[in-house]
């Protein structure tokens, strides 16, 4: 039975720092994320911005390969997988609500004001989903 996803409306079309915010603060609060992202190009550019996007920021974290990750925090790229045994989800491109995704304990989706993030409310909640939206990331 699908759970809840908290819905992260960005005023703007550039998310990849707020994603990089958002997985610091759940990565602090000691839990382990899988980051999904439908294109390993976007991938990249998460992985290079987890380093680099604040002076006092350290998140541990891994691009997934196809094996496990050790990391508390996993990013994937084109098809889902729970490579760190993650129990947080954050979607940060194209992802259809599914089985898949409903065995995350939370899951969060970062939206943007771009085409390809329209309709994504509405299609959480089609698929049986709570969702709670919010503005920003926190």
């Amino acid at each position: 039975m699908p759970g809840s996803v908290v819905v992260h409306t960005l005023s703007g079309a550039k998310k990849a720092r707020e994603v990089c915010r958002l997985v610091e603060a759940l990565y602090l609060a000691g839990k382990r994320v899988v980051v999904f992202l439908d294109d390993a190009g976007r991938a990249t550019i998460l992985d290079d911005m987890l380093w680099t996007f604040s002076p006092e920021a350290f998140v541990p974290h891994a691009r997934w390969d196809g094996g496990e990750v050790e990391e508390p925090v996993a990013i994937v790229a084109g098809r889902l997988a729970n490579p760190n045994r993650a129990t947080v989800l954050v979607v940060a491109g194209a992802l259809q609500p599914s089985a898949e995704v409903a065995a995350f304990e939370e899951i969060h989706d970062v939206v943007a004001q771009v085409a390809e993030d329209s309709g994504k409310v509405e299609a959480w909640r089609q698929a049986g989903f709570a969702v709670r939206e919010v503005r920003g990331v926190p």
